[in-house]
């Protein structure tokens, strides 16, 4: 008879873990086990995103805000469309090609859009500024000293090798919506000249939009570059029957500025554009009368459409832009639903009762436009905590 010599208790078991180590450590097994922990993962949602911008670069908001959304994990982009405003069409395409280099996202579509604006003109402007006076505020591309429309520049590291993707703008915004109906969200960051081109040239694309999320317009009623630049677009677009339309102002937007110690935060935290904020922002000397340093409006667009919450106040405006050439051209028109009941002062009243039925008419917003989520305050804080996030991730 043959006795099996027992193993201590502690040899036992360290044989078992070593047999186990030697299972685990099998490659057929360890990709089961994976491919059986990412399925039940849960599933991390993304926004579908198209973005249009007129991407001025290297330095500002236009272009900080793209590398926002090429480096965001909340975000699928689907494309970048681009269009005259703060730079022609020709040079923003070069620093959007940039930007998808500089983030290692070659493979997002950029697609040229709109050079000019519908109806308004350099020439244009000039004459209404003899008649009314001089707009001593910022033209984008109708600057006097602005470079010819085709004239374009390398950003650092020499030119983009990546191409612009065959088409127009207007076009590719068309395709990219039909595609994929009811689950992309619009964000456009300059002037709507190609989203106008858009929806005339296909109505039916409207319906079929998630959200359209517009960084223009002003809260108070006045000037704001992308709707001024391009008046015609603007009031094409706002009078479409958009499902949701949310709304950064250029006056939220000058609540957000840039800093050395914001950017110096980026540069700390790390990641892929640490080079580009250390050169462009914190070494950066500009010449006299230029500065890198500017009010955030695309910046928070791009925040606050991945973090509503950001927002800490908004109001439901009814947006139109002023076309009738005269001095106002291009300024905002605003319409807000009265708080409350009205009341007036007696003298001027007469003296009878106020009549509620024969003002109804008057309380009810203009039927050719769409209520849109205008954003009126955000929280500062947060906001650059996001900023940091999103360019450090």
């Amino acid at each position: 008879m043959r006795f099996r010599r027992r193993l201590p208790s502690s040899v036992a078991t360290l044989a078992l873990l070593a047999g186990l180590a030697s299972f685990v450590a099998t490659p057929a097994v360890a990709q089961a086990e994976q491919d059986e922990t990412e399925r039940h993962a849960p599933e991390v949602f993304k926004i579908k995103v198209l973005v249009d911008q007129d991407s001025a670069g290297p330095q500002g908001t236009n272009f900080l805000s793209l590398l926002m959304l090429l480096n965001a994990p909340q975000i699928d982009l689907l494309g970048i469309t681009t269009v005259s405003g703060d730079q022609w069409v020709e040079p923003s395409t070069v620093f959007a090609l940039h930007a998808v280099e500089l983030a290692g996202r070659p493979e997002v579509p950029v697609v040229k859009g709109a050079e000019r604006p519908l109806l308004r003109t350099a020439r244009g402007q000039a004459l209404r500024e003899a008649l009314y006076g001089s707009f001593p505020n910022w033209h984008g591309s109708f600057n006097p000293d602005s470079p010819l429309p085709g004239h374009t520049w390398a950003p650092p590291g020499g030119y983009p090798e990546t191409k612009a993707h065959p088409g127009r703008a207007a076009e590719f915004i068309i395709e990219t919506i039909r595609a994929q109906p009811g689950e992309v969200v619009l964000y456009f960051a300059g002037p709507l000249t190609n989203l106008a081109l858009a929806v005339r040239m296909d109505p039916g694309i409207v319906p079929l939009v998630k959200s359209l999320y517009i960084m223009g317009a002003s809260s108070g009623g006045g000037f704001e570059l992308n709707w001024w630049w391009d008046p015609e677009a603007a009031a094409i677009v706002m009078r479409e029957p958009w499902r949701e339309i949310v709304v950064t102002t250029g006056e939220i937007g000058f609540s957000t500025f840039s800093s050395e110690s914001l950017m110096r935060r980026v540069v700390e935290a790390g990641g892929p554009f640490t080079d580009h904020v250390r050169a462009l922002y914190l070494e950066y000397q500009p010449s006299p009368g230029l500065s890198q340093w500017s009010a955030m409006w695309d910046e928070l667009a791009v925040a606050a459409l991945i973090d509503p919450s950001i927002i800490t106040e908004t109001k439901t405006m009814w947006l139109d832009v002023d076309i009738t050439h005269g001095p106002k051209y291009g300024h905002t028109v605003v319409w807000t639903r009265p708080e409350g009941d009205l009341s007036f002062f007696l003298p001027y009243s007469g003296p009878e009762p106020m009549d509620a039925v024969k003002w109804q008419g008057h309380l009810e917003p203009p039927t050719h436009l769409q209520p849109a989520t205008v954003q009126m305050k955000v929280d500062v804080e947060r906001f650059e905590d996001k900023f940091v996030e999103l360019m450090t991730q």
